[in-house]
């Protein structure tokens, strides 16, 4: 049966997917605003390409919820794109765990509505403007480029605290893979094969070019992919700062995909002749996509780790991103006066296998 903690997140999926679906119909929606403006959303003054300070401003639509315009330039010409937030949604968002990989956050199913509409509000303003195909990757850069950049100690306390796409924007900033994760998303919604560069104390943006792009890139899979920095402003593609030029680079793919996390608690009671465990599993799904049947095994290993003095495994189950499963296996026995440890392992359709043990112990 499923915990209260599992009620909690299941809560948050369903609120989390009506605001999404009823976003579009909103009065400060991004399609409204492009609808709305038009040709006024771009500037035809020409812009020092000098670093600049974006800006920001903000207006109370309604209790707990306000709109946000952001202005930057971007080849001379000021753009602005406004969007909805909502202090609610940002507050939910802060509340899911951060212990899952950097492209799960890029590809989290819950910001989906919100990327397409930045998609399609900045491939409106490109055709609008006249830009060519190669220029529209420049365009989304610029825009998250113009965020303000601030570390995650100074702005949530840790030393590493990932963000999604919606706290990034909500915020107005934040670090390297806090705009690298943004970037991705709007790139890989815009049709472009784009991936996460790693680097030692640093995350860029790699995008695939087969066109005599020049600059700096990274083979991936055959295919190579051009460093593209998402802080600051003013870079171009295949253009590396002097800093991280040398250093080791790993190409991350952003896909959807499951991840689960385990964890356990065991009771035991005792006589004589053998101990009586219980073992409950909590497994939680962190990846952007479900777990197909995905079964959770639990056993009570002897010491020479290929024995087993009893196991247990579930039925079938799908768990759906951020869903939490709650299993217990009741009754393992194992003898008294013999060591034991408790082994538990999830394994699925489309997951990795993923297994936790309990130190070892005698009864």
């Amino acid at each position: 049966m499923k915990s209260i903690t599992a009620l909690f997140y299941f809560c948050l999926l369903i609120y989390l997917a009506e605001f999404i679906s009823t976003w579009s119909d909103s009065e400060t929606s991004i399609d409204s605003y492009i609808g709305d403006a038009g040709e006024n959303l771009i500037g035809i003054d020409i812009v020092n390409s000098e670093p600049y300070s974006a800006s920001i401003t903000e207006e109370s639509v309604s209790s707990g919820t306000f709109s946000r315009t952001y202005s930057w330039d971007y080849e001379g010409y000021n753009w602005q794109l406004t969007l909805p937030l909502d202090n609610e949604l940002y507050e939910k968002y802060k509340s899911r765990p951060r212990n899952r990989d950097y492209d799960l956050f890029a590809s989290d199913p819950y910001d989906d509505r919100l990327i397409k509409d930045i998609a399609e509000a900045l491939s409106s303003l490109s055709k609008a403007h006249g830009l060519e195909k190669c220029e529209i990757p420049g365009l989304c850069i610029s825009f998250v480029q113009s965020l303000n950049y601030t570390s995650d100690l100074e702005s949530s306390g840790y030393d590493q605290y990932p963000r999604f796409p919606y706290e990034t924007l909500y915020e107005n900033g934040g670090d390297c893979e806090d705009t690298s994760i943004l970037s991705v998303a709007i790139l890989q919604e815009m049709g472009y094969d784009a991936v996460l560069l790693e680097l030692p104390e640093h995350m860029a943006l790699g995008i695939k070019s087969n066109t005599g792009q020049q600059g700096r890139s990274f083979e991936y899979e055959g295919s190579n992919y051009y460093y593209l920095e998402t802080t600051g402003s003013d870079w171009q593609i295949g253009e590396i700062p002097e800093v991280y030029a040398n250093q080791p680079v790993h190409v991350v793919p952003v896909y959807r995909r499951p991840m689960i996390k385990l964890d356990f608690k065991a009771q035991c009671a005792f006589s004589k002749r053998e101990g009586v465990v219980d073992v409950n599993v909590t497994v939680r799904n962190l990846g952007s996509k479900r777990a197909e049947n995905t079964t959770v095994y639990v056993a009570l290993q002897a010491e020479d780790k290929l024995s087993l003095w009893d196991e247990i495994e579930s039925s079938s189950i799908t768990i759906e991103p951020e869903e939490v499963f709650n299993y217990t296996a009741k009754g393992l026995t194992a003898p008294s006066g013999e060591k034991f440890r408790v082994y538990v392992q999830a394994s699925g359709e489309n997951i990795e296998p993923e297994n936790i043990t309990s130190q070892w112990a005698m009864i």
